[in-house]
């Protein structure tokens, strides 16, 4: 007889089941919340690093597009330079100042700018190119004009600028050779070359920052902030007064080639306007006196008859020359150089640059040849700098800025908004008219590391 047992779970296990449960759904429990907050932090490392690089990305964006909008400053102040059809060039044409062409241009969602400082005002630059004829050519400069461009420069930098151009000769007992600079840490040679850039300067003995740059540290031609202090003590920089590129080709207004008065031609001298009383007095001049040093020379003086009055002189001035070569570097721009570079040309005093500033800046003035400085110099004073100097320009200097932002909108009161902050990219070129097969750009930097050049928010004005 087969004996059936009934199987009853214990007491004890039955009675502990509900318990383990309960601790097993804790742990598990935990263990979810303990994920779900690993996941709620690596996803918030996650979009914290997906903002980085979304900010990263937008920042190189930003300043992709300023660099291209630099670039149409370049673009559109080179197509300015090649299309101006005005045969002599002053500091009032547009292209040396017009706020409405060069400031704050927008396109797309930045803005781009074309300034150029002036060395006269220390307020504001101006807006628009820098022509390079207004200043001191480093190739063709005296040491007298070296030594007069700047109160601090010594005779060893000066003598040392004619040495690292010159081939051979003797520029002075202080230029620095190339012996001095091979005993340099690191070494190097002389040049013994023309200067090809104006940063060539860095390399001569005894040249100081405080002589290259001056006063103006961010090459903006007024004073910032920072920069109070030390225009109490320092002028301009070489940096803004000098040029490696100015050349002006030695023919009239016109495009005719001049008549030299030192070979007498009497039909080129006819071709030139000359009376045939006023040929036959330069001829006799040359018999009696030798050749002419300059143009302004036609006016008389120590001595010698005048072959020219000062009303043909201002007619006939543009049409002759005493220099045989077809073309002549480092002229200076009598109309557009500043107060220093003024007062480097041979002769110079401060009473007379400030008269020739005063007269160039007279609403209509004619300043189309050297023949209109007769008004402010007497004929000794002209002959002085005549051969130096020039009324045209065919090399110019772009400073251009590009910035992301709103552009500046001028209201009722006269202040607008500027927008939101953003990218800047800020660069230095050289455009020459002159460059063969075509005109070009000869000379490119970026100075972005300079900083931004002018408060966008202050507007064109001072």
């Amino acid at each position: 007889m087969s004996m059936i047992v009934e199987s009853r779970p214990h007491r004890a296990t039955a009675a502990a089941s509900p318990k383990a449960a309960a601790r097993r759904q804790g742990v598990a429990l935990i263990i979810v919340l303990w994920v779900m907050m690993i996941l709620t932090v690596l996803m918030y490392a996650f979009l914290g690093d997906m903002q980085v690089e979304y900010s990263l990305a937008g920042s190189y964006g930003d300043e992709k597009k300023a660099e291209q909008l630099a670039w149409s400053a370049i673009d559109f102040a080179t197509t300015v330079a090649i299309n101006n059809t005005k045969k002599w060039h002053a500091l009032t044409d547009e292209w040396s100042n017009d706020y409405t062409a060069f400031f704050e241009i927008p396109v797309g969602d930045g803005v781009y700018t074309v300034f150029h400082p002036t060395y006269d005002d220390t307020v504001s630059p101006m807006w628009g190119l820098e022509d390079e004829a207004s200043k001191i050519n480093l190739n063709t400069a005296t040491k007298a004009m070296l030594m007069n461009l700047n109160p601090n420069m010594t005779e060893q930098m000066a003598e040392s600028i004619l040495a690292w151009r010159q081939k051979g000769g003797n520029p002075g007992p202080q230029g620095a050779q190339s012996s001095y600079y091979q005993a340099l840490n690191p070494a190097y040679a002389a040049k013994n070359q023309p200067f090809e850039s104006i940063e060539e300067l860095n390399y001569i003995a005894g040249m100081t920052q405080e002589v290259l740059y001056g006063w103006d540290a961010n090459l903006n031609g007024f004073n910032d902030p920072g920069e109070l202090y030390s225009a109490q003590h320092l002028p301009p920089g070489l940096f803004g007064l000098v040029t490696v590129w100015s050349v002006d080709p030695n023919v009239s207004l016109a495009g005719k080639a001049r008549a030299n008065i030192n070979l007498p031609n009497a039909q080129q001298l006819q071709q030139a306007g000359l009376t045939q009383a006023e040929i036959t007095a330069l001829q006799s001049t040359l018999r009696t006196s030798g050749p002419f040093l300059s143009i302004a020379h036609l006016l008389g003086g120590r001595g010698v008859a005048p072959v020219l009055t000062t009303a043909r002189f201002k007619t006939l001035a543009d049409k002759l020359t005493v220099n045989p070569a077809a073309t002549i570097p480092g002229l200076v721009n009598i109309n557009t150089a500043p107060m220093p570079v003024l007062l480097a040309l041979p002769g110079m005093t401060q009473d007379l640059a400030s008269k020739i500033i005063a007269q160039r800046m007279a609403v209509g003035a004619n300043l189309s040849s050297i023949g209109w400085l007769t008004d402010v110099l007497s004929a000794p004073q002209l002959q002085q700098m005549a051969n130096s100097i020039t009324c045209r320009s065919y090399q110019f200097r772009i400073n251009a800025v590009g910035r992301i932002g709103t552009p500046y909108t001028a209201n009722a009161t006269g202040d607008g908004p500027v927008g939101r902050p953003g990218a800047m990219k800020r660069m230095m070129a050289v455009v020459d008219l002159l460059a063969s097969p075509q005109p070009r750009l000869v000379y490119w930097k970026d100075m972005t590391k300079l900083g931004m050049p002018y408060d966008p928010s202050a507007g064109p004005g001072p």
